[in-house]
């Protein structure tokens, strides 16, 4: 099952991130098994979230990989979130500028696709969303989409989002975490003999 990970390193700096990322050859591309990768600056660290084809694609690659590398550089273990993603919506391939991770405590899986059929009728993603992901976390659902501008998304929230959401009982108030992206890779690297 394809997962999403959402990674903080408290005290980290991009300076590290960007050594970590020298240090792996991965040529601005994601190892195999590897679907999308941003970074950027979060609180006083630096997040990463990524999209995987499963998690033992990652784990393997965290193992070989991210856990020397971080180490070697003096970066802290990351906190870790996993989301098991329930649906993947492409939307248009573009490198977003933000990515937003939202937690909706309460709202299960049949609630979060009929609140998203009000907010997208037509079933078609906004042209400003460059990717998207859902999946339950924590009693509650869980949506990570990347944006081609904060201005976009802001726009799409509250004309398109807001005015379904305020109808809906959660049974906390939802979380909305931003992130502007300072770095990101796509695809998986070719595997070469």
């Amino acid at each position: 099952m394809a997962v999403a990970l959402v990674l903080d390193f408290p005290g980290g700096t991009m300076d590290q991130y960007d050594q970590v990322v020298e240090r792996m050859h991965l040529d601005g591309r994601m190892a195999p098994g590897g679907l999308l990768h941003v970074a950027g600056s979060y609180g006083s660290g630096v997040r990463v979230i990524d999209l995987w084809d499963d998690a033992e694609h990652f784990a393997r690659f965290r193992d070989e990989q991210i856990v020397p590398h971080t180490q070697a550089v003096g970066l802290p273990a990351p906190e870790v979130r996993v989301l098991e993603i329930d649906e993947d919506k492409r939307g248009s391939g573009e490198t977003p500028a933000l990515v937003q991770c939202v937690i909706m405590p309460g709202l299960d899986r049949q609630a979060f696709h009929a609140a998203d059929r009000q907010i997208r009728p037509n079933d078609e993603m906004p042209a400003a969303i460059t990717f998207h992901v859902n999946g339950p976390y924590e009693g509650g659902w869980c949506v990570i989409d990347g944006w081609i501008s904060k201005s976009a998304r802001d726009e799409f929230m509250e004309t398109q989002i807001r005015p379904v959401f305020e109808k809906i009982p959660l049974s906390g108030e939802p979380t909305i975490e931003d992130l502007v992206v300072q770095a990101t890779m796509q695809e998986s690297a070719a595997v070469t003999t």
